[in-house]
């Protein structure tokens, strides 16, 4: 009786029409929900992709130190990809990229510029002393023109430089000079001693002139004159034209082939004007009695005390053969390679020596007298 009494309820409910219509409403709907949820599904985000870039943000700050805190170990892997990925270079230009891609270029950024930079100052440096060096070498760098009148006063002692004390023999005057509107030249020396032993040594005098040609002096004439003496006299003469040169002295005349080049004991001196003293070390020249080879060796470069002050020169010298004259020049590198500095050694020991006391040197020519 107690169990039948629910369902003789519901029995009255399912006949009254208004709930029948309300229980098959309810029915309806509930079928209509299961349909829906049964056909669409919703999902969820995934929550290991957020994840991924969060771990992703947390990996760029600790590449970015390590650069810094470690440099040998960054250096290793970019030496080997340096040139893999150079092309990237022009994307650094972009300021807002992945964050997977910033952990990459970080450590590549310092290799290109060095790179770059290497080969684009590699051509100027070699470039520059490459083309400069074997051009002054060569000659063809414009020489400073040579000067046209050079005035030189020299003290002439008779003892070496090393002799403490040593006193002043004599003097020496040598004037060489470019002929005004004209292609000649002329050289004249003279010395000449002080005092008593000028009564005993003689003046000797000495002339040189001739022409210019293409690479410097070109001698006509040289004379020697010591004294009044016939036997201390000689002379040269330079015919170009039929390669021949002539010595007079009391003995006779001699005749040689001239050899392009040939100097006498004047014009070799001034020479150096034009043809630098080490880029030809042998020379012929004549002193009007004997015609010689010259060989000169290069002494090395010293700086002078006289009374023009401090002179950086060239020391040259010959090696004369035992019991010849041996001849020393000092050329001045300031002032195109004059002679400021003579010593001669005969063969048999007695020397003289000419250090410059004064020097006027000019590009222009003086006019004659």
């Amino acid at each position: 009786m107690w169990i039948s009494s629910p369902w003789v309820k519901l029995k009255s409910l399912y006949q009254d029409a208004s709930y029948r219509r309300l229980a098959l409403a309810l029915g309806l709907s509930l079928l209509l929900h299961l349909f829906l949820i049964g056909k669409f599904s919703f999902n969820l985000p995934n929550l290991n992709e957020q994840h991924d870039l969060i771990e992703a943000r947390l990996v760029l700050p600790k590449a970015l130190p390590s650069p810094v805190l470690n440099p040998p170990a960054v250096k290793k892997p970019v030496e080997k990809q340096v040139e893999s990925n150079k092309p990237m270079e022009q994307k650094e230009e972009k300021p807002l990229e992945p964050v997977a891609q910033v952990n990459q270029q970080p450590a590549l950024l310092p290799e290109p510029p060095p790179t770059e930079t290497v080969t684009s100052i590699e051509p100027p440096e070699v470039a520059q002393p490459i083309v400069e060096n074997p051009v002054e070498e060569a000659g063809l760098i414009a020489k400073p023109k040579p000067y046209q009148y050079i005035e030189s006063e020299f003290d002439v002692y008779a003892d070496k430089d090393d002799v403490p004390n040593r006193s002043i023999a004599g003097s020496a005057r040598v004037v060489y000079q470019r002929l005004p509107n004209s292609e000649r030249y002329q050289i004249k020396s003279l010395i000449q001693a002080k005092g008593l032993i000028s009564l005993v040594i003689p003046v000797l005098l000495q002339t040189s002139d001739g022409y210019f040609d293409g690479i410097g002096l070109q001698p006509q004439h040289y004379f020697y004159k010591f004294g009044d003496k016939k036997d201390k006299t000689f002379s040269a003469d330079f015919d170009w034209e039929s390669k021949k040169l002539t010595l007079h002295s009391q003995k006779g005349d001699q005749t040689f082939d001239l050899q392009a080049g040939t100097q006498d004991l004047l014009s070799f001196m001034y020479q150096f004007m034009f043809v630098p003293p080490l880029q030809n070390m042998q020379l012929n020249i004549t002193n009007g009695k004997k015609l010689g080879i010259y060989d000169y060796i290069f002494e090395g470069e010293e700086t002078l005390t006289t009374k023009l002050g401090d002179i950086k020169t060239v020391h040259i010298s010959r090696m004369a053969p035992e019991g010849e004259k041996k001849t020393e020049l000092w050329l001045a590198l300031d002032y195109q390679h004059v002679p400021v500095k003579i010593r001669e050694t005969s063969g048999n020991g007695n020397m003289y020596e000419l250090v410059i006391t004064s020097l006027d040197a000019r590009l222009e020519p003086l006019p004659l007298p």
